[in-house]
């Protein structure tokens, strides 16, 4: 049960979490340039969804044919071609998208969605497949942190500034370290599959340290940037999630040996991001 539980936030929280940076560029844009297009956002919004609905559909469609869905499975239900073709379905329709904001706003809003097609298509499809690579976990925090990010405040903005670059490293973090927790209660098989993740690199200990030392980076990065004035000072009340992250770090440490039992740490790490990018859209959205 808990696995089926642990299986469900992992793919489906990246479907609705990942709209949140997206949310966070247009807060920016408002902040910065009194600039709010509703109907653009909307657009936008829409776009992303089913472009996160492909990100699903693949990932699952290519880790069954990849075979580490079924590692370890004595009846695995089988992913059929049907899920695929609801992910070109879906990457269609927000290909749409982009063409009507790309004519409303500039040939930006193309290049930001080219680059996300390819991080979403080539994560696991052929023949880029990042993740089999070892170039999984970056291009998710590129695709979630600058791509998204700064996407969102050209659309509303109709051009790219300092803030919501740097301001970008934020999601861009927290979506590294949602990847490499994630990765830890799979090690052993995605190992076996042949992913170059950075926990079948590294081990699982070494893994969660990293985990530990990222946290770490992201507190400082969060001062630094309030300190730099490209973040209003209620952005400093995600350091009172500090603790809560600290405490997801060693219930990982503590289940190095039963990763099965790392719900814990990886549902916590989900909910300190939600938290945190929830507390910074509000902060840009204060004039």
């Amino acid at each position: 049960m808990a696995k089926r539980v642990l299986r469900f936030i992992r793919y489906r929280f990246l479907l609705f979490a990942g709209l949140l940076p997206y949310c966070l560029g247009a807060s920016i844009a408002y902040h910065g340039v009194s600039v709010f297009n509703l109907n653009l956002f909307l657009t936008g919004l829409v776009g992303i969804f089913f472009a996160l609905i492909g990100v699903e559909a693949f990932n699952e469609y290519f880790d069954w044919i990849l075979g580490s869905d079924r590692v370890f499975q004595l009846d695995p239900k089988p992913v059929t071609k049907k899920k695929f073709h609801i992910g070109v379905a879906a990457f269609a329709a927000a290909l749409l998208f982009a063409v009507y904001l790309t004519l409303q706003v500039g040939i930006g809003i193309a290049i930001f969605a080219v680059l996300g097609f390819i991080a979403a298509a080539g994560y696991l499809g052929p023949p880029l497949r990042f993740t089999y690579r070892g170039l999984g976990e970056i291009v998710i925090a590129l695709s979630y942190g600058p791509d998204m990010v700064l996407g969102s405040y050209y659309l509303q903005a109709g051009h790219i500034s300092i803030i919501p670059v740097v301001v970008s490293v934020i999601p861009a973090i927290f979506l590294f370290l949602i990847a490499i927790i994630n990765e830890v209660p799979d090690f052993l098989q995605d190992r076996l599959v042949g992913k170059k993740n950075i926990c079948v690199r590294n081990g699982r200990e070494r893994t969660v340290a990293i985990y530990g030392l990222m946290s770490v980076v992201l507190y400082i990065a969060l001062a630094l940037i309030v300190f730099a004035g490209l973040l209003p000072t209620a952005g400093l009340f995600i350091l009172l999630t500090l603790p809560f992250m600290w405490r997801n770090y060693f219930v990982a440490k503590a289940k190095l040996d039963a990763p099965q039992d790392m719900l814990g740490a990886i549902r916590g790490t989900l909910i300190v991001y939600i938290i945190s990018m929830g507390i910074l859209i509000v902060s840009y959205l204060k004039k």
